[in-house]
């Protein structure tokens, strides 16, 4: 018995309401779910769940399971590797705050393909048949008419960038948000709930988009000729609790907080320029950001760290996997050490502090990583130069600063 004669005795033949998604998964997935959770935090929302998706179709309804199963298998098992884009941030006017999609011609063609099918059975939504369709990862919905304003300026302070995806499972889900089966586009065939969800058969399928999914070209921004450029991550004012977490050498928050600023500000002139790669500061009883960035010298580009969850109105903010050419060196800023497909160059990254050193000391020259948390910089933002020269310097790895 086949999964299609499973759901076809499991249900009635009453009409039930259905989802067609695509469900991200990964750095994505996790960056959209912290945004998401962020703005639950920051604006006091409900706290209902919302799983980081895409809508495909739907709601619809249906009293023809099976079918539906079966027209979800036949459009999806002609399609392979289906791309999309992230795209900033948009609205269904003050009732949805989503991040805007760009569609491919490949997904384009497949939700055309499938609505044609499921319009001859299926009850669709009105908005699943007009032109154009918003494709949409919705951050916050549901009573934010009173509070969008504050949330959409928040949102501008928050940068998402041009980010290639890909649909690897196309997923059935019931009216209860729970998924019903998935096709999986990479591994050509379609799962129940329990294969859905195993994780050795979803990594099968990584397995697979690994190999036939193409390198995403990385975009380096020419930065040699404005002055001075320094790098610094994970100050961590105001945390406490780092000083025993990572050995740092200060006596409390407030010795710590002094030595930080005072550093900074006498490296760092007003005309320099500092490129942040997240976590500025930490701990309930924490400054703002814009708190400490109003006492820093230099020109700031930010970075967001996972502990990052303030509006930031008094640096740039950029996004995570920022790339800058430095005097013929390409280096890819992020929070994290993440390396993208394709990429063997320089990741100058954050958030290892030095709990890591034999994967993640200052430099690693086998896997060109460069760990400028403030443990491993003397807590001072390091110049580009200096990094430079002991690149080309041997036997400069494993060292502190």
């Amino acid at each position: 018995m086949g999964i299609l004669d499973i759901f076809k005795k499991r249900h009635s033949a009453r009409s039930l309401n259905y989802l067609i998604e695509f469900r991200f998964s990964g750095h994505t997935k996790d960056e959209i779910k912290e945004l998401q959770q962020n703005i639950v935090k920051n604006f006091h929302l409900s706290r209902k769940k919302i799983v980081p998706h895409i809508t495909i179709a739907g709601p619809l309804s249906t009293n023809d399971p099976k079918r539906l199963l079966k027209e979800v298998k036949d459009v999806c098992k002609n399609y392979s590797l289906v791309r999309l884009y992230l795209d900033g941030f948009g609205s269904f006017e003050k009732r949805v705050i989503f991040v805007k999609i760009k569609p491919t011609q490949e997904l384009e063609q497949l939700r055309s393909e499938l609505i044609v099918r499921l319009e001859q059975f299926c009850n669709l939504s009105e908005h699943d048949i007009k032109s154009p369709f918003t494709y949409h990862a919705t951050l916050a919905m549901n009573d934010i008419q009173n509070k969008f304003d504050k949330i959409w300026s928040y949102l501008q302070t928050w940068k998402i960038p041009e980010t290639e995806q890909h649909v690897i499972r196309v997923s059935v889900i019931t009216q209860s948000r729970k998924i019903l089966a998935e096709y999986d586009l990479l591994q050509g065939k379609i799962l129940d709930r329990s294969k859905s969800l195993d994780k050795k058969t979803f990594r099968k399928t990584i397995e697979k988009l690994q190999i036939v999914r193409e390198p995403q070209e990385i975009k380096f921004k020419d930065v040699t000729n404005e002055g001075n450029i320094f790098v610094f991550s994970d100050a961590h004012f105001d945390h406490g609790n780092i000083i025993r977490y990572c050995n740092r050498p200060f006596e409390d928050i407030s010795h710590m907080n002094r030595k930080l600023l005072d550093n900074w500000n006498k490296t760092i002139s007003e005309n320099d320029h500092v490129y942040f790669l997240g976590d500025m500061t930490y701990g309930r009883n924490r400054h703002p950001i814009d708190y400490w960035l109003g006492k820093l010298n230099g020109q700031i580009f930010f970075i967001r760290g996972n502990h990052d969850i303030d509006s930031i109105t008094r640096a740039t903010v950029i996004h995570n996997g920022y790339g800058i050419e430095y005097k013929n060196y390409k280096f890819l800023l992020r929070h994290d050490p993440y390396r993208p497909l394709g990429y063997d160059g320089w990741i100058i990254h954050g958030d290892k502090h030095n709990n890591h050193l034999g994967e993640y000391p200052l430099i690693n020259p086998k896997n060109k990583t460069i760990n400028v948390c403030a443990e491993m910089v003397n807590y001072t933002p390091i110049n580009l130069d200096k990094i430079i020269s002991m690149i080309e310097e041997p036997g400069m790895d494993n060292k502190k600063v």
